[in-house]
């Protein structure tokens, strides 16, 4: 059976990553020249997403050690009653709080931290050790850890923010770094304030994970299609190859940029960190959504390049980003989305045949069909919600990849090949990628009916997802020329729709280059 994702190896591709190459002698923040060269790309966007009368201004002193965060924040208008904190361990990292230029003190209460008697525009300062981050109640993500010389921290035991915030208020983060010194966030960069690497946050929900990483790492960009890859390799023994790095991101990029002609995320966060004890080479990854999204890798930089071309992880987990922030106990939809194109859009470059795609899926609904045979009375809404008590992995990642091949098929059979899940994910992107909302699952399918003009995605959840069992996928096989043979699964030559089939894995605009596929 399916543990999380591991289909075809033991890499865990888990909910909606990690050590590098340290670079001592930059003149200026690798962070400041990635803004810069970032600019012309993201201020169109952050004016769109980020548009706000009230900018409240955190800025951040980082510790040459990486031992103690110094943070200054200053409230436009009238300040919030209070501050939160994502993380439960918050409250035992901070060391110091007071109203700025008096000597009231601030005390966090749990998450919570109450500014009583601020003034209008008035500031705050406080410190974090950062020193011996405790990470003991990190339900997901990263936490916080040392990599080599470099530090990764939660974003929860540091930024206490307000946990709501109005349309017309926003935040700015500005980080004043050591000389020499890098940071990488996942929020979107503006134009620096004062030479500081600068973040605006959004609003989104103050309890979702993030990190941001510190060190002297060089944050490498790659560009794709629609996208810019804000790449932090962090410190390892041995150091990862950055042209490694850099090589087998871009073509996981470029074959997720290829589903509807462009990278879904304009200026995603990813971070790599090396040391992982595996045998395969990024045995563990997840994206994060606590600001802009964010992907994370841990990988076993001893792995030879041709190992992590050859990984499913990275297109998995690129592939969530096709989707907004889904409520977690929803989850079925964004790792199906996952699922179903980690091996289509690899079908699509070349890194792997149809054959091979069509196979991998196949093993995968044998085993997930089986897992819920076992558990016949339990739906897939309940598997989804109890999938971290459970372990129903299995189950919910390949049901909701299934539901979704039913769409695909569906629509491409409905519009004689005009639609697809492909073109319904574009039109999607278009209006409804802010990172900001959160997402029901039905709401996500009743945009999608919306956007195709038909009412397949609404049919399919009253008939999957508040029912046990697997989808049934013998009518559609052999409808598209799909022949199961066991645990085999077999191309047949004549069937209905066998251009349908043959369409979902069709040879798209980007190819693996034949270099990065010596098996050998």
């Amino acid at each position: 059976m399916m543990m999380i994702a591991w289909v075809d190896s033991a890499s865990i591709a888990t909910v909606d990553g990690r050590r590098g190459h340290s670079r001592h002698d930059r003149p200026a923040t690798a962070a400041m020249n990635l803004s810069r060269f970032l600019l012309p790309v993201l201020l169109p966007v952050c004016t769109s997403l980020f548009a706000a009368d009230r900018i409240h201004r955190y800025e951040v002193t980082v510790d040459p050690q990486l031992r103690q965060l110094d943070v200054h924040a200053c409230f436009a208008g009238r300040p919030p009653a209070e501050l939160s904190a994502e993380s439960l361990d918050a409250s035992g990292a901070f060391v110091d709080g007071r109203v700025a230029d008096r000597r009231q003190s601030i005390v966090p209460n749990g998450t919570d931290m109450k500014l009583k008697d601020l003034p209008d525009n008035g500031c705050i300062r406080y410190s974090v050790d950062i020193a011996h981050l405790p990470s003991m109640n990190d339900a997901f993500g990263a936490g916080n850890q040392r990599v080599g010389r470099d530090l990764l921290t939660s974003t929860g035991v540091w930024f206490w923010r307000p946990a709501e915030m109005g349309a017309d208020e926003d935040i700015e983060v500005a980080f004043h770094l050591p000389p020499g010194m890098s940071v990488s966030a996942p929020w979107p960069p503006v134009t620096p304030a004062r030479d500081m690497p600068t973040f605006k946050v959004g609003r989104g929900a103050f309890d979702r994970p993030s990190n941001v990483a510190f060190g002297r790492f060089e944050e490498v960009a790659i560009e794709v299609p629609g996208a810019v890859l804000r790449v932090a390799i962090l410190d390892g023994s041995p150091p990862m190859s950055v042209e490694s790095a850099r090589r087998w991101l871009h073509d996981a990029a470029s074959s997720v940029a290829s589903i509807y002609g462009r990278f879904p995320v304009r200026s995603p966060q990813v971070l790599v960190l090396p040391g992982a004890r595996a045998a395969e080479p990024a045995p563990w990854a997840f994206v994060s959504r606590g600001g802009a999204a964010a992907v994370h890798f841990d990988v076993n930089q001893r792995r030879p390049l041709r190992e992590f071309v050859d990984d499913w992880t990275a297109a998995h987990e690129m592939s969530h980003l096709l989707l907004p922030y889904v409520s977690l106990n929803e989850s079925w939809l964004s790792e199906g989305i996952a699922s179903y194109y980690q091996n289509i859009a690899r079908a699509r470059s070349g890194a792997v045949t149809p054959e091979e795609a069509w196979q991998r899926m196949h093993s995968s609904f044998r085993r997930a069909a089986e897992w819920a045979a076992r558990t016949p009375t339990i739906t897939l809404a309940q598997a989804a919600a109890r999938m971290y008590r459970d372990g129903g992995y299995m189950r919910v990642y390949w049901s909701g990849a299934a539901i979704l091949m039913l769409a695909d098929i569906q629509l491409r059979e409905q519009s004689a090949g005009s639609q697809s899940l492909d073109s319904v994910l574009g039109r999607f992107a278009d209006c409804c990628l802010d990172p900001d909302p959160e997402w029901t699952t039905r709401q996500v399918f009743a945009k999608w009916d919306e956007l195709s003009g038909t009412g397949i995605f609404r049919a399919l959840y009253d008939q999957y997802v508040d029912a046990g069992g697997f989808p049934d996928l013998v009518p559609v096989y052999a409808r598209i020329g799909l022949e199961s043979l066991g645990g085999k699964i077999g191309l047949l030559d004549a069937a209905p729709q066998i251009a349908v089939r043959d369409a979902i894995m069709a040879r798209g605009n980007y190819t693996t280059p034949a270099e990065l596929l010596d098996r050998r």
